[in-house]
């Protein structure tokens, strides 16, 4: 491979007309906030070694970034640069720039508005000449006249990064997005910290010196190449300044450098990927992660999460690219932005269908938000992946299934899960096979069985003990039994019989918007202290919980006071509770064992 390093001033590479672009196997602005702070951090003991004088001058190393020269037509003498490695410091270089003109801008109002016009003319100068070097200029093209921009981001960020720089102020749409938008505010914040002093000219001058500072003792190595197949297997092994590559990131890069060749497909896929990329790392390993199981009935490794998806996914990257080949990956990537959507909606507990059955009410939606972010299973996500290829019936009854199951198994008792995810990853790689042909019964009987061996009634109701209100937060689960009890209360009252179902779904308690009350008061004073009730009063048969709409005035009087509250309650427990005469032991005893048969018979499979 033909390579040609040269080591110079950041400054040196932004001459005439420079032209940097990010291929498209690259990924978006990835600086989080240490990184910038690491800049400004070069960027100040630079700066404040120039306020001492001439010879206290530093240089800081920036190390290398490697590009792909190619020269531009119908231009001449004029080559532009593919950034292998080194995105994420020329952009932040840029925003640099950008700030220091965002200054000289406020300088020149204030010039036009104080008549100096003296200082005016240096600083439109000076902002010309910056603005041609790194942000823009015209060039002409076979007699034709074009504007430039001096660095083009991928596709996903190039156009809000274009008018950050300019100041247009974008909307962000994606995480790379707010990264930009942070570095750039912050960059600008010290600059205006550093500089400010009460003259313009003192102002200007030390203004000057940031340009100094790019221009002489910020440094790198730029190495060059020539080859576009070499550039590609760089990407994989290069980081800027330590900034790994992610797992999306090397799958987006590997899957267009197998498209090399076939331009239709490897643009449709570089759209697809900016589609799928647009979350945190993190987030996005994630939806990886349960995509892969859901579709394979395992893990993928903690590590090789990215030679698992080639493995599995891409078979293709072992042999030579054929264009039937080209467009079994582009329909794979089209699968994978499909399941992404999906997942991204199950993941925060949103309904992913866009239209429901007339069977679907937001009673049934609530459940997968109440499985996923109240009770925090998102050890679901694979078998909801595929269960919702079954079909929006069927992915509702397996919502409901998983949530009471999970409840009783896992939140309650406090079972071990692994034995579960066996199950679930199981189930996922069946419904995807046949959906046509899956049978609910079969998972149904499987977590039965497990039910009976470590989640039986006599576990269950004892488990039920620890239930109990805790002071400071934690009373989830407390809440959401409760209000379990509630919906399937009037099916209990009837005779249970069957299976456990709601009876009246048009009855939706917002589960942020209830409050967990306490029938004998958490804060008794006076006559209304009672002894025997005060060691009791956390516990499950003392707990109720109160819409938003039901008063809850007098939580701290007497029963005979709070008996009316209950009665005028839209919760039929409370309205039992109002119906007693008293509130002693002897009723707490008689609520607490109703309590646990009605959760044994309502949380089963």
């Amino acid at each position: 491979m033909r390579v040609e390093p040269e080591y110079a001033a950041v400054g040196k590479f932004f001459g005439r007309d420079p032209m940097y672009r990010i291929p498209k196997y690259q990924r978006s602005y990835a600086w989080e906030n240490h990184e910038v702070q690491d800049f400004i951090k070069d960027l100040t003991n630079c700066y404040e070694k120039r306020r001492l004088g001439p010879g206290n001058e530093i240089n800081h190393f920036f190390g290398g970034i490697v590009s792909v020269e190619r020269k531009v037509t119908g231009v001449v003498h004029q080559h532009e640069y593919e950034l292998v490695d080194g995105q994420q410091r020329f952009a932040t270089f840029i925003l640099f720039i950008a700030s220091v003109i965002s200054v000289y801008e406020e300088m020149l109002e204030e010039a036009k508005n104080n008549g100096d016009t003296t200082n005016e003319k240096i600083i439109e100068n000076r902002i010309s000449k910056l603005s041609e070097r790194f942000i823009q200029f015209d060039q002409e093209v076979n007699r034709n006249t074009f504007t430039i921009d001096v660095l083009e981001l991928s596709k996903s960020d190039k156009a809000f990064f274009s008018n950050l720089i300019k100041r247009n102020n974008p909307t962000p749409s994606r995480d790379s997005h707010h990264r930009l938008i942070s570095a750039f505010d912050q960059i600008l914040a010290k600059i205006k910290s550093l500089y400010a002093t009460h003259s313009i000219t003192d102002r200007l001058d030390n203004l000057e010196e940031f340009q100094k500072i790019i221009d002489n003792d910020f440094t790198l190595i730029h190495i060059i190449t020539y080859d576009e197949k070499e550039a590609y297997k760089l990407f994989q092994v290069l980081n800027d300044r330590g900034k790994s590559l992610t797992e999306g990131d090397l799958l987006r890069a590997k899957t267009l450098e197998l498209l090399e060749g076939f331009s239709t497909q490897q643009n449709l896929v570089e759209n697809l990927w900016d589609d799928i990329l647009i979350d945190t790392s993190k987030i996005t390993d994630d939806h990886l992660r349960w995509i892969y199981a859901s579709h394979y009935g395992t893990r993928a490794g903690s590590t090789t999460l990215f030679d698992d998806y080639m493995s599995r996914f891409f078979p293709q990257h072992n042999q030579i690219i054929a264009v039937t080949d080209a467009q079994v990956i582009l329909s794979t990537i089209q699968q994978l932005k499909e399941e992404f959507e999906i997942s991204r909606k199950i993941s925060i507990g949103i309904w992913p269908y866009s239209s429901s059955s007339r069977s679907i009410v937001q009673w049934d939606k609530n459940r997968l938000d109440l499985l996923i972010r109240e009770l925090g299973f998102k050890v679901t996500l694979p078998i909801l992946l595929s269960s919702y290829h079954l079909g929006e019936s069927k992915f509702s009854e397996i919502v409901q299934i998983l949530e009471k199951f999970l409840f009783r198994y896992k939140t309650v008792c406090n079972q071990h899960i692994e034995a579960v995810v066996t199950i679930f990853h199981s189930h996922s790689v069946r419904m995807r096979l046949n959906p046509a042909t899956y049978n609910i019964d079969d998972l149904k009987n499987e977590l039965r069985i497990i039910l009976n061996a470590r989640a039986n009634d006599t576990v269950f109701k004892s488990s039920l003990d620890t239930l109990a209100y805790k002071e400071g937060g934690g009373n989830k689960p407390t809440k959401y039994f409760l209000m379990a009890l509630e919906h399937y209360k009037r099916w209990y009252d009837n005779g249970a019989a069957g299976t456990p179902t709601c009876l009246d779904k048009t009855r939706i308690y917002d589960f942020s918007s209830t409050t967990i009350e306490h029938v004998y008061p958490r804060n008794a004073h006076g006559t209304v202290q009672n002894v025997n009730l005060e060691p009791l009063k956390n516990q499950l048969e003392n707990l109720t919980f109160m819409g938003p709409s039901d008063n809850i005035l007098g939580s701290n009087d007497d029963f005979a006071t709070k008996k009316p509250i209950f009665l005028a309650s839209s919760v039929s427990l409370n309205i039992d509770i109002g119906n007693l005469s008293q509130w002693t032991t002897t009723e707490l005893s008689t609520r607490k064992e109703a309590l646990k048969n009605m959760g044994c018979a309502i949380f089963v499979v």
